[in-house]
C-alpha cells in the first residue's frame, strides 16, 4: 500500500528564496522506517533533511531525526531552525500549542528552539547547541594548507586554531588571512583523505570550516566562512549552523570576548549567501545559533 508523506522545502539562514541552505522537512515520520527516512534524504540530495516524529514523552515537542544523503547524524544547525519553522507553520507530528518555545529530542541530545517573530509572523528560529564547545585536537597547519590549496603563509595559526571542535557535530577550523584567499581555495582530495586518516575525524571523514574575521566592533565579530566536505555531499555547504556554533565559541575564546555576538556570512562563493548569528554567553555554556527561513515548496512523497 502506497504511503503519502507530506514535506516542505525551506531555505534557511536567509530572507529570500534560492539563497541560504535548502532543507527538506518530512512532516510526519510515524509510519517510516529508518531505511525509508535515509532513502528520502538521499532522494532530495540536500546537505541534510529532517524528519519530524511524535514525541515519546511529555517534556518535548517532537523527536527530530536528521539525515545527510549518506547517513543519520546526531545534530545539525539549519535542520533544527528549518524544522522549528515548519512545526510552527504546518500540520506535523509535533505536539505544538502555539508557544514560541520548542524542545526537540535528537540523537545528539535535547535541542531548545525559540521561534523568531516579526509582526506576529514566524520568520525563523534561534536554537541552543546541545553541548558546550569541546576541542578534539589540533590538526597540522601545513596539511590544512594543502587541503585548501593555499600557501602556508595564507593561514593564521594560533594556540587554539587549527582545531577539530564541536558543539554537537565535529568540524576542523582553519583561519585564512583574507577574503580574497578564502575565494582562492582549491581543494585537494588526497590531502583531505590524509587528514581523515591522521584524525581527529570530523563529520564526513574530514570537513573543514575555513574562515576569516573581517571586522571587530566591541563585543561583535564579523566573519566570512566556507565549509568543505569533499568526501561527503555536497562538497561545499552554503550554510552550516553546527559549524558556526563551534566557530563562534572558538572565536569568543580566542578574542577573550564573552558574551560575544558573531555575525557569520557563508555561501557567497556559491551564489547562496547565508547569514548566521551566533551568540556566545559566558563559558561554559552552549552557543545560541539563529537565522531566518523562507518557504520554497510543499509536496507529497509516495513511498
Amino acid at each position: 500500500m502506497t504511503k503519502e508523506i507530506h514535506y516542505s522545502i525551506v531555505d534557511v539562514f536567509t530572507t529570500r528564496k534560492f539563497a541560504g541552505n535548502p532543507l527538506a522537512v518530512v512532516h510526519d515520520g510515524s509510519n517510516l522506517s529508518s531505511s525509508e527516512m535515509q532513502k528520502i534524504a538521499t532522494e532530495f540530495g540536500f546537505s541534510e533533511s529532517s524528519v519530524i516524529c511524535p514525541p515519546d514523552n511529555d517534556q518535548t515537542n517532537a523527536e527530530v531525526r536528521i539525515f545527510t544523503p549518506h547517513e543519520e547524524i546526531p545534530f545539525a544547525g539549519h535542520p533544527n531552525i528549518g524544522t522549528a519553522w515548519v512545526v510552527a507553520n504546518k500540520d506535523t507530528a509535533a505536539r505544538y500549542n502555539g508557544s514560541e518555545n520548542l524542545i526537540f529530542d535528537e540523537k545528539g541530545g535535547i535541542v531548545d528552539a525559540t521561534l523568531k517573530l516579526e509582526d506576529g509572523i514566524v520568520t525563523g528560529a534561534e536554537i541552543i547547541a546541545p553541548q558546550p564547545l569541546e576541542i578534539y585536537g589540533h590538526p597540522n597547519v601545513k596539511l590544512m594548507a594543502q587541503c585548501l590549496g593555499l600557501e602556508l603563509e595564507n593561514l593564521i595559526p594560533s594556540t587554539d586554531i587549527p582545531a577539530v571542535a564541536t558543539v554537537g557535530l565535529p568540524f576542523a577550523f582553519v583561519e585564512v588571512d583574507s577574503v580574497k584567499n578564502l575565494g582562492n581555495i582549491k581543494l585537494s582530495l588526497s590531502a583531505f583523505e590524509q587528514a581523515a586518516e591522521l584524525g581527529p575525524k570530523t563529520v564526513d571523514g574530514f570537513c573543514i570550516c575555513a574562515f576569516t574575521v573581517t571586522k571587530e566592533d566591541g563585543h561583535d565579530l564579523y566573519v566570512r566562512s566556507r565549509v568543505f566536505s569533499p568526501m561527503g555531499s555536497p562538497i561545499e555547504d552554503p550554510a552550516t549552523g553546527s559549524a558556526s556554533g563551534a566557530l563562534g565559541a572558538l572565536l569568543a575564546s580566542k578574542y577573550g570576548r564573552e558574551p560575544c555576538t558573531i555575525n557569520i556570512t557563508q555561501g557567497v562563493e556559491m551564489g547562496r549567501k547565508s547569514d548566521i548569528i551566533v551568540e556566545v554567553p559566558q563559558t561554559p555554556s552552549q552557543p545560541h545559533i539563529s537565522g531566518c527561513c523562507v518557504l520554497v515548496s510543499d509536496g507529497v512523497l509516495y513511498i
